[in-house]
């Protein structure tokens, strides 16, 4: 038959929705001017957000102490207390934030001042949070991006001490993750469109979002104290839906098929239809419309699909030729 014979490569992959940001406790959620220098008070969750839940730019993640703990849009974390006084990226970052939220009263730039302070103590009042002008490094939260609560790590009532992991966050987006050997990274490029084929047998169109080479984890059965056999790295590739699969397959096996050549119109028979040649080669039994058989030469391209694209004299669409028996 002459047709397009298209050679894919496939990976194991599992269905969810990214790798997830891990939310730690950093405090007790009040500012430091209530902290006594010489006591570390406890810390309570008192309040937690429910499991699957949609958290954007200003959503409550989660309560200590009854002091809420805000998300905010931004890459750089939150790495101390803001106060007036402050200046640098990070105070820009939150100020654009307040913008977001309607607070105007002061120009969004790298300077904490006096106004600024007045903008978040409103904002603190409105959110229920305590009122000191000071946002605390406990207080909030920053992302890139919203996303869903993934799993919770706590429970309301449990204390809590910094750097404990609270909850997870992923994207809204269904992505499959897999594990690609780093030189097959070509093959799985940013941009690359795959298909993924779903438990049921349906397939859904992905595109490579993420792409990143890490040192692969060391196998296990390590005998104690003896140091780990060195690994290969891998690359981690993240491949984004293009529509949503059902639910009930997130947390399963899916596989990633990639395209990585392709044949348009050529002539191709079945790959137990090619015999090996004494002499070298490979050759068809083409059958002749009296069922007599003649061994033909034949030269051969891509193999694919369980087809094998080939070429020879006396080689033409409608040909018909012998099969190994099965």
């Amino acid at each position: 038959t002459r047709a397009t014979l298209t050679a894919t490569e496939a990976w194991d992959g599992t269905l969810g929705h990214g790798a997830p940001f891990t939310v730690t406790a950093q405090g007790t959620g009040s500012s430091s001017e209530m902290e006594s220098e010489s006591s570390s008070p406890s810390s309570t969750v008192t309040r937690l957000p429910d499991q699957g839940a949609a958290v954007g730019r200003g959503d409550v993640l989660y309560r200590v102490n009854e002091d809420p703990v805000t998300l905010l849009l931004g890459r750089i974390p939150m790495y101390r207390d803001l106060a007036p006084g402050d200046s640098g990226p990070d105070v820009r970052q939150l100020e654009t934030n307040l913008v977001k939220f309607g607070y105007a009263g002061f120009t969004a730039d790298d300077e904490y001042t006096s106004s600024t302070a007045g903008e978040v103590r409103d904002w603190q009042a409105d959110t229920g949070a305590l009122v000191t002008g000071v946002v605390s490094q406990a207080s909030v939260v920053f992302m890139p991006g919203g996303g869903r609560v993934d799993s919770l790590r706590v429970a309301v009532g449990d204390a809590v001490s910094p750097g404990a992991p609270v909850l997870d966050i992923t994207g809204t987006e269904q992505v499959v993750s897999l594990e690609v050997e780093v030189d097959e990274r070509d093959l799985v490029e940013l941009g690359t469109e795959v298909t993924v084929a779903l438990p049921d047998g349906t397939e859904v169109v992905g595109t490579v979002t993420s792409l990143n080479v890490v040192e692969a984890e060391p196998s296990a059965g390590v005998t104690e104290g003896a140091a780990p056999a060195p690994t290969d790295p891998i690359a981690e590739v993240e491949v984004t839906l293009a529509e949503a699969a059902p639910k009930e397959f997130i947390g399963g096996p899916v596989d990633v098929i990639v395209g990585v050549d392709e044949r348009t119109d050529v002539l191709s028979v079945p790959v137990n239809a090619l015999l090996a040649l004494s002499e070298g080669g490979y050759g068809l039994e083409v059958v002749g419309d009296d069922a007599s058989t003649e061994i033909v030469a034949v030269e051969t391209g891509l193999f694919a699909e369980g087809r094998v694209e080939v070429s020879g004299a006396d080689i033409a669409e409608g040909t018909v030729v012998g099969v190994a028996g099965r």
